[in-house]
């Protein structure tokens, strides 16, 4: 049992971790006390989960390539809370997720390593957390949870997975890849590595076990995921945009010329290159030893997850699903700054002064969102635009935002066509540039928002060739309603 100090020593040692996880969600631009416009992406999953709860259906009503859960997940807090509700959705899973980085850590490193090892890791989600936050995250719990799984099965005793523990393996799969196809290889590389190691060992029966008992969590997850698709009919529209759209996306970095670029910038955004450093290194003096396929399955996963990474030329924010990998490396660079720095007090400096200096942009850019809370008001222009927008429409009004989904979480009044998002994914996509267009043109939304920056509006600046009848539309039929709130709203002539 334990003792009445060890349960105060974790309450503390949870409490800390609580705070971890809440001073990452503060940079949220959905946090109430420091609420700003979303990012891009953020807005369209936002925009597809408000299309749920109104009873549209995504991939059908309302276009886009991610995943069914990007926007089911969002949709418990969007009904209840709002933007508040996201942000608390978001507060709890960061939670699961220090959580399981701390449960790893302790792996490698005495509690107080441990904690310092989590902090780390959640320092070094700063930069790209703060480019994207908003359901971007939400892959992160299963991946850590799926990492702390595979980290006891290797550092346990008696080298074994229990039944439940491959269901949760399994589920937590599922839910990361119905968020985005290309979280998988995390799993693949430490699967492959016991695949491997059964079959030389002769444990066929337990690698049998294995297998069954992670289809069936993928199953529970699964199963009614492609239920609520088959019955609402748009299993074949997600198989078409996500499934193979997705592929032809995520392909679609260049030649290999181009792809060994990526991998390069992939790397080398936020020191992401330490964790396959770190497997390399243990990969080769943990050789024949104890705990060596536990760092090929690591390598493996760190290197596929990057590597699927440099076949995109993904944005900095994709950087987001490295961050399981950087516990056991983190943890242990500190284990060993402590084992090299004399004294209590020099240990502690040395372990401060290397997440200041190591992690100085995360920490420059946490600091800079905090001053945002004074200076940055584009959350109440959003939602003053949005008002503006319903009472010059009435219900049952389309309208159109040109080139980003930034207002329509803002706003009751719904897009004018399912290609809401115009993109860098809708070239992948058949014939959904005519039919942006034939929709646009025949229907005329009510209002027309263009999104202005530093003065000069999108139209301006991003505006591609085949949006021309579009702007011809609007300087016949529509005039200016208001240049305000950081929107140019054009009203269609009555």
């Amino acid at each position: 049992m334990l003792t009445d100090n060890q349960n105060k020593t974790d309450r503390k040692i949870y409490f800390w971790l609580f705070i971890i996880a809440f001073a990452t969600a503060f940079s949220s631009t959905y946090n109430p006390m420091n609420f700003r416009r979303m990012h891009v992406d953020s807005s369209i999953y936002v925009t597809v989960s408000q299309g749920i709860i109104r009873g549209q259906l995504p991939y059908r009503d309302l276009v886009d390539n991610k995943g069914p859960f990007t926007y089911l997940i969002n949709v418990p807090g969007l009904f209840l809370g709002g933007f508040t509700g996201i942000w608390i959705t978001e507060l709890l899973l960061l939670f699961v997720s220090v959580l399981f980085a701390y449960k790893t850590a302790l792996f490698f490193a005495d509690r107080r390593k441990a904690v310092a090892g989590t902090l780390a890791c959640f320092i070094a989600l700063i930069p790209v957390f703060t480019v994207n936050a908003g359901t971007e995250e939400y892959s992160l719990p299963f991946l850590m949870i799926s990492l702390y799984i595979f980290t006891k099965y290797y550092f346990s005793e008696k080298r074994n997975i229990s039944f439940g523990e491959l269901v949760v393996l399994g589920s937590c799969f599922s839910c990361a890849v119905l968020i985005r196809l290309n979280m998988f290889p995390l799993w693949a590389g430490f699967c492959m590595v016991i695949f491997v190691e059964s079959v030389i060992n002769r444990r066929f029966a337990l690698l049998g076990k294995y297998v069954c008992a992670f289809c069936l969590g993928i199953i529970i997850v699964s199963v009614p995921v492609f239920l609520y698709l088959k019955l609402n009919g748009i299993l074949d529209a997600f198989l078409e945009l996500v499934v193979f759209g997705g592929a032809a996306r995520g392909f679609s970095g260049g030649n290999f010329k181009e792809t060994v670029k990526n991998f390069y910038i992939v790397i080398n955004r936020n020191y992401s290159f330490i964790p396959i450093f770190f497997g390399l290194f243990f990969v080769i003096i943990k050789y024949r030893k104890p705990n060596f396929g536990y760092y090929c399955g690591y390598t493996l996963s760190c290197f596929l997850m990057a590597l699927f990474l440099s076949f995109s030329r993904g944005d900095s924010h994709y950087n987001m699903v490295l961050i399981p990998f950087f516990v056991p490396a983190f943890t242990s660079l500190i284990v060993l700054l402590y084992s090299v720095f004399p004294g209590g007090k020099m240990k502690n400096a040395a372990v401060v002064f290397f997440l200041c200096v190591i992690f100085s942009e995360g920490l420059l850019k946490y600091f800079n969102d905090l001053s945002k809370i004074v200076y940055d008001n584009s959350g109440s222009q959003m939602i003053r635009a949005g008002k503006m927008i319903d009472e010059n429409t009435k219900p049952g009004d389309k309208i159109l935002s040109l080139n980003n989904a930034y207002i329509y979480p803002f706003t009751r009044r719904e897009p004018v066509t399912k290609y809401f998002f115009q993109g860098s994914g809708i070239q992948y996509i058949k014939e959904a540039q005519r039919e942006f267009l034939s929709d646009v043109l025949i229907n005329k939304p009510a209002i027309i928002a263009v999104f202005t920056v530093e003065g000069l509006s999108e139209q301006e600046l991003y505006f591609s060739d085949w949006f021309r009848p579009i702007i011809e539309m609007m300087d016949k039929d529509y005039r200016l309603l208001s240049d305000d709130n950081g929107y140019r709203l054009f009203i269609k002539n009555r």
